[in-house]
């Protein structure tokens, strides 16, 4: 409305002027919170600059150093999975070193350029992260050879693992294949979140549909012919394995629905709609799906109003989604699996459910700005609603624990991919006062 009244030259003069104006103008002239608030609980500690300082600084200091490394943390994050073996020297929080040998298998890397990597640990037994600013030293750990870019090496061992590139065409139809499975599992007539998933013929055209996209293509070409079966296997398998719960639909919808900010998803749009009409062909509930997805797709006006009974359904909904992630990990999670990244590893990281919840609730989110036109967002007051809103839902030992914030963040990053925003595009900057934006105006439909 700004815009129309004072004119599109004026409103982006103010606009660049608000943008590179002082902490918290864009909130009345109220100072907004640092990166996070100082009630951030100590899941979220991770450690910036160098393992060397670590030893030199005494006990008070290192408490100091902590605080300010959780209150300039940032939460999203890109994930990717590697497998290597290797021996560190690791410092941990107390300042006692250790040599282990671990096996990687889910790197998170973060904006600051810390990352931490998640694997099963020789020394304790068990599942461990590991804070790459702590670890002193590494060495692969049948060759003995030093290691000095120790990222470089896990992301060229990411680039041979099929997983990833199955990651990411899943990945980039985030949006359209919760919607398309919902369209088509209706035609069953199975309403329960628990028969909510496509098999046979419909999964095979699902899953030809998006290996057939070219972004899909793209990335196979980057792999040998032989893994490229392999590839094509895990995106059938995720497929399979998707259920859908009632909050993911409609967050993707509202990501994807036809709205007066969003001309450049017409494609996907339409893309979509006629895949569905395609697969279900013959199959008498077609038109009541087609038309169905059309009217939540293409019609302005549509919106979700949450109400008593979809909070309900909801929480019944997410109860299911953790019993099916808790038996998910149970099959994985053996120290013997002769594949770090083995299916069933993949199986309970799709189904994650922190990461499924801030997916959706970041995409809710993310539609509730542009509807009210608020298009350029504190970063980090964002995130921590999304945070906030996620962490509500666990107990006090799930918020806790090491991979909680690691988990919501990954969702975090899936979810503005989905929703269009990107670095590259200047999705999200800092100012010349150090303050992180998103700015939603920059939007893309890739």
């Amino acid at each position: 409305m700004l815009k129309r009244v004072i004119g599109e030259s004026s409103y982006e003069t103010l606009r660049h002027a608000l943008r590179d104006g002082p902490d918290g103008v864009l909130k009345r002239g109220r100072q907004s919170p640092r990166t996070l608030s100082s009630r951030v609980p100590p899941f979220l500690e991770r450690f910036k600059g160098s393992t060397a300082d670590l030893p030199r600084v005494s006990g008070t200091q290192r408490k100091i150093t902590e605080s300010e490394a959780v209150k300039n943390s940032p939460i999203c994050c890109n994930k990717f999975l590697a497998t290597d073996t290797l021996q560190i020297n690791y410092l941990s929080k107390t300042g006692e070193s250790s040599s282990r040998m671990i096996r990687t298998e889910e790197v998170y890397e973060y904006d600051d350029e810390v990352f931490v990597v998640r694997a099963w640990c020789s020394l304790r037994k068990d599942y461990r992260t590991f804070v790459s600013s702590r670890i002193q030293s590494c060495w692969d750990a049948f060759s003995q050879e030093p290691i000095g870019d120790l990222l470089g090496r896990l992301k060229k061992a990411s680039s041979l693992d099929p997983g990833n590139v199955a990651h990411e065409v899943l990945t980039h139809c985030s949006l359209e294949i919760p919607i398309a499975i919902n369209s088509l599992m209706k035609s069953s007539g199975h309403k329960s979140y628990d028969k909510r998933f496509v098999q046979g013929a419909k999964k095979r055209a699902l899953v030809r549909w998006v290996l057939g996209k070219p972004r899909a293509l793209s990335l196979l070409q980057t792999l040998p012919l032989e893994q490229r079966g392999d590839v094509e296997e895990i995106v059938e398998r995720a497929i399979g394995d998707t259920k859908v719960t009632t909050s993911t639909y409609h967050s993707c919808v509202g990501a994807l629905q036809k709205t007066r900010y969003t001309p450049y998803l017409e494609f996907r749009r339409e893309e979509l709609i006629l895949f569905i009409a395609e697969a279900m062909v013959g199959d008498p509930a077609k038109d009541s799906v087609v038309n169905a997805l059309k009217q939540d797709l293409l019609d302005p006006s549509f919106r979700i109003k949450p109400g008593l009974d979809d909070l309900e359904e909801f929480h019944k909904e997410f109860n299911k989604l953790k019993k099916d992630s808790d038996k998910a990990k149970k099959k994985y999670k053996c120290k013997n699996k002769p594949k770090t990244v083995s299916s069933n590893y993949r199986l309970y990281e799709r189904g994650q459910p922190v990461r499924v919840l801030a997916i959706d609730e970041a995409l809710r989110q993310l539609k509730v700005c542009v509807e009210s036109e608020r298009f350029l967002l504190g970063k980090a007051e964002f995130e921590q609603r999304v945070m906030d809103a996620v962490s509500a839902e666990f107990t006090t030992k799930d918020v806790e624990g090491e991979m909680f914030s690691k988990r919501l963040g990954e969702g975090l990053s899936t979810a503005y991919c989905a929703f269009g925003l990107r670095k590259y595009n200047s999705s999200w900057f800092t100012d010349s006062y150090g303050k992180e934006w998103l700015d939603l105006n920059t939007r893309s439909s890739s």
